[in-house]
């Protein structure tokens, strides 16, 4: 999982990307597609083997890009499909390690585990940014970005993910569930409650389905797409998601336009170590409190703290104090919402499809990603002045991306209290049937066992 997410330390070398290429600001986005059937059908290592072969591949094409940089300057789509076929090794690895651990583990550690796993995710972006920074800039940060040393880090971006993807072939592996696991997978209802603890209770399959570990039912594929409940996951992911990555693939971008083009390893950096402790976080209390409230309130607090932080940027951004807040923040937001997500289309739809229903859900953030990314672009290039060349400076190149995400993450707000009654009010439909199935039992019993004379 650690090397996953080198997608996302696009910010620490976009300057020399973009200045050894000529690209402008709208160039240089792609989008995932779901890989959650195909681990279905074929389990992790077969997953793995496709990741090393796609990610590898794509890391190499970028290298051969920058040795050929005389063609691929004036071919900016080739340079799009390669940075394409790194997002889909990077979603295929992902999927790989994230699918294994949700399969793996009972629900009443899901969160936790997730948080953990997804950390290292997190993590990785800001493991190959620090990479970056400290051995592949070489000085050149003060209008010479185009030589740094972008052919050498592809390189290893490629060998690193191969000799990590070989690790996965050989230890991934589906664990089949055991009596415990079985017995733990129950949503926010205790499993005492649920099964009570008894060899002389028999359960119908009827039973078991009646208090499953969805708690909206097990639904996947295309027709979870009508579904209200998963629509409302959808958009908030697609919001949320896109919100942080526009930022995290902008922050250099939004470092030179204050002059502040020195801080882009910290501030590259720090994003997303802000979303790697986040993710912990969030799936810890998520476990311990999930039996009290449902995980949607946590991410309930992280989209307002989110909104407020958009609001705040489109007045103070170029404040070197704000930039680090907004840091923060958004990688903290983005984290939680990485690491909750998952958790919470497990926990409300079942592990059955879940690799179909996760990978809507990566959809839905690569398409937010892709529109904010265009949108933002428009902006920044629009309010480029004659002679500044490729760049533009100043608040006003960002005052309105700001507002269109703060804007947008209020009503990702009012998406997620829907949600959330509409989860209270499935938990009181299921505490209800499952008190049905346990005092049918009860009877059963009763009727079995003969009076004592």
């Amino acid at each position: 999982m650690s090397i996953s997410g080198t997608l996302y330390a696009f910010s620490a070398f976009e300057p020399a990307f973009k200045k050894t290429f000529n690209y402008d600001q709208s160039e240089g986005t792609c989008i995932g597609f779901p890989v959650g059937v195909f681990f279905n059908r074929y389990g992790p290592r077969w997953t793995a083997l496709l990741g090393l072969i796609v990610y590898s591949s794509g890391y190499l094409l970028m290298w051969m890009s920058v040795l050929l940089k005389d063609y691929f300057s004036t071919a900016s789509g080739w340079q799009g499909l390669f940075y394409f076929i790194v997002g889909q090794g990077s979603t295929i690895t992902y999927m790989a390690c994230l699918m294994t651990t949700i399969n793996n583990y009972p629900l009443r550690l899901r969160g936790t585990v997730v948080g953990f796993v997804d950390a290292m995710y997190g993590a990785s972006a800001a493991i190959f940014a620090g990479i970056y920074a400290g051995s592949f800039v070489n000085g050149h940060d003060n209008g010479d970005e185009e030589k740094q040393n972008l052919k050498g880090f592809f390189l290893m971006c490629a060998i690193v993910i191969a000799v990590a993807n070989l690790l996965a072939i050989f230890f991934l592996k589906l664990l089949p569930p055991d009596d415990d696991t079985l017995m733990a997978n129950t949503s926010n209802v205790q499993a005492e409650e649920t099964y009570p603890k008894s060899d002389d209770v028999v359960y119908t399959e009827q039973d078991k389905e009646s208090v499953d570990d969805a708690i909206l039912g097990n639904i996947g594929g295309f027709p979870i797409l009508i579904n209200l409940d998963f629509q409302y996951l959808f958009w908030i992911a697609n919001i949320g998601g896109g919100v942080g990555l526009t930022y995290m693939n902008n922050v250099s971008s939004i470092l030179e336009s204050f002059k502040l083009s020195k801080d882009n390893g910290f501030l590259s950096t720090l994003t997303p170590v802000a979303s790697c402790l986040a993710r912990v976080l969030a799936g810890f209390v998520s476990d311990r409190l999930v039996h009290r409230v449902p995980r949607a309130v946590i991410l309930l607090f992280w989209l307002i703290v989110l909104a407020i932080m958009q609001f705040i940027s489109m007045f103070f951004l170029g404040n070197y104090p704000v930039l680090v807040l907004n840091s923060i923040v958004i990688g903290a937001s983005f984290g939680s919402i990485w690491c909750l997500a998952p958790t919470m289309v497990s926990e409300l739809f079942g592990t059955k499809n879940f690799g179909w229903n996760w990978g809507w859900m990566m959809v839905s953030t690569a398409i937010g990603t892709v529109v904010y990314q265009r949108v933002f672009a428009a902006i920044y290039q629009f309010y480029i002045r004659p002679g500044d060349g490729l760049t533009c400076y100043g608040l006003k190149c960002y005052r309105w991306t700001f507002l269109m995400t703060a804007v947008t993450a209020v009503y990702s707000i009012i998406l997620t209290i829907a949600l959330i009654q509409r989860i209270n009010d499935a938990l009181k439909r299921k505490r209800s049937r499952t008190d049905s199935v346990i005092s049918r039992s009860n009877m059963q019993i009763n009727k079995e066992v003969e009076p004592i004379i």
